[in-house]
C-alpha cells in the first residue's frame, strides 16, 4: 500500500509557515522548562522523602507549594505549541491522535487528577502517608502523559504504520515498534530530573533569610543533581541519535549542515551546563540550560523535517492570508507573556512564594 494514500490533504494556513514554526519553538521551550520543573521537582521530592530527608533544612521543602501553580503554567504553555503544530502538521497529528485516541483523550481527566494530587501533597504535607501517596499518583500520571505525547509525536512521523488501523480500529495503537520512542522518552525524563535539581537550587537562592551555610549547601546539592542527570541525559541522547533511521541520523552528522550545526550547539551548551553545575556556578548553569533547551527544541523541529522530507514539505502549504487576525493574536500573545513574567517575578519573592 502506498503510504501517501493514507495521509489527508493539509489545510490552508493563515500566515507563512515559518511564523508558526517560530512560535511553536518559543512556546514549546517555555512549556518544557515548566514541565521539567514539575516532573523533575516532584521526582526529587519523592526520592528525598523516601530517603527520610524532611524538614525546613531539606533540599525540596521550600519548593513544595510552588509545584501546583507551575503545573498550571505548564498546561497553559502546552496548549500553544500543540495548536501551532496542528496548524502546519494537522493532517499528520490529527491522524496519529485518532489512531491512539483512547490514550490521547485520557490525558485530560488524568491531568486533572495529577493537578489535585499535587495540591494534596503540598497542603497535607504533615500527613506523611497521604502526601506521599498523592505525590506518587501525580508523578505516575505525568510520566504517563509524557509517554503518550512521545508516542503521538513519533507516530505522526510514520504514516506507514497507520495501516495498523485496519487491524485495530479501537484507538489503542501505540508506536512501540519505533526504536526511538524509549530513548526519546527517557531523554525527556532525565532532563526533567536535572532541571528539577536546578529548580531547587534557584528556590534556595531566593531564601535570603535562611542560614547561609544551609542555603549554599542546598544550592550546591541541587546543582549536583543537575550535573549528574545532565550527564546521564547526554548518554541517552547519544542512544537516541544512534536509534534514528540511518538517513535521518546522517542528516544530523553532516548530511544537513544547518541541522548538524544546531545539534552541535546544543551538545556544547549541554556540556557547558554540566561543567558550570559541577563547579557550583548557579547563574551560568541557568543560562546554559535555557540555551540548551531552546536549541534542542529547534533540533526537534529539524528532526521532524528530516523524517517527513519525502512525504511532506511545509513550503507546499497553501497560504490564505489573515494578517489582521494574526496581528491581533501576536499582540495578545506578547501581553500574555508579559503577564506570566510578572506573576513569576512575584512568585520568586519569599513573601509571595510562601503563600503560593
Amino acid at each position: 500500500m502506498d503510504v501517501t494514500t493514507l495521509i489527508p490533504n493539509p489545510e490552508t494556513i493563515p500566515a507563512p509557515d515559518w511564523l508558526f514554526e517560530l512560535l511553536g519553538i518559543i512556546t514549546l521551550t517555555i512549556h518544557l522548562l515548566f514541565v521539567n520543573v514539575v516532573l523533575g521537582g516532584s521526582l526529587v521530592m519523592l526520592i528525598n522523602r523516601f530517603m527520610g530527608i524532611e524538614g525546613d533544612s531539606s533540599l525540596h521543602y521550600p519548593g513544595i507549594k510552588k509545584i501546583p501553580p507551575t503545573i498550571a503554567l505548564a498546561v497553559n504553555f502546552g496548549v500553544a505549541p500543540l495548536l501551532f503544530v496542528q496548524v502546519i502538521y494537522g493532517h499528520l497529528i490529527y491522524s496519529s491522535s485518532v489512531l491512539m485516541g483512547v490514550y490521547w483523550l485520557m490525558i485530560i481527566p488524568v491531568l486533572i487528577i495529577a493537578y489535585y494530587a499535587a495540591y494534596i501533597h503540598a497542603r497535607k504535607y504533615s500527613n506523611d502517608a497521604l502526601s506521599k501517596l498523592a505525590l506518587i499518583v501525580s508523578i505516575a500520571i505525568m510520566l504517563y502523559i509524557g509517554y503518550i505525547l512521545t508516542n503521538n509525536m513519533t507516530l505522526m512521523l510514520h504514516p506507514e504504520q497507520w495501516k495498523e488501523y485496519f487491524l485495530n480500529p479501537n484507538g489503542t495503537i501505540l508506536n512501540n515498534v519505533d526504536a526511538t520512542v524509549l530513548p526519546r522518552y527517557l531523554h525527556f525524563v532525565t532532563a526533567s530530573v536535572a532541571i528539577g535539581g536546578l529548580f531547587f537550587s534557584i528556590v534556595w537562592n531566593f531564601k535570603k533569610e535562611a542560614v547561609e551555610e544551609t542555603r549554599i549547601a542546598n544550592i550546591e546539592k541541587g546543582l549536583t543533581i543537575f550535573g549528574i542527570f545532565t550527564g546521564v541525559q547526554i548518554v541517552i541522547g547519544l542512544w537516541f541519535l544512534m536509534a534514528l533511521p540511518r538517513e535521518v541520523m546522517l542528516g544530523f552528522m553532516g548530511g544537513n549542515l544547518p541541522s548538524t550545526i544546531v545539534l552541535m550547539i546544543g551538545i556544547l551548551s549541554g556540556v557547558g551546563a554540566l561543567i558550570t553545575a559541577f563547579t557550583k556556578k548557579l547563574m551560568p548553569t541557568i543560562s546554559m540550560t535555557v540555551i540548551t533547551v531552546l536549541v534542542m527544541v529547534i533540533s526537534r523541529a529539524n528532526l521532524r523535517t528530516l523524517y517527513l522530507k519525502d512525504i511532506f514539505d511545509t513550503g507546499s502549504l497553501e497560504l490564505s492570508p489573515q494578517y489582521e487576525v494574526m496581528a491581533l493574536f501576536l499582540i495578545i500573545f506578547v501581553i500574555g507573556l508579559a503577564l506570566v513574567y510578572y506573576m513569576i517575578k512575584l512568585a520568586t519573592t519569599d513573601k509571595v512564594g510562601e503563600e503560593v
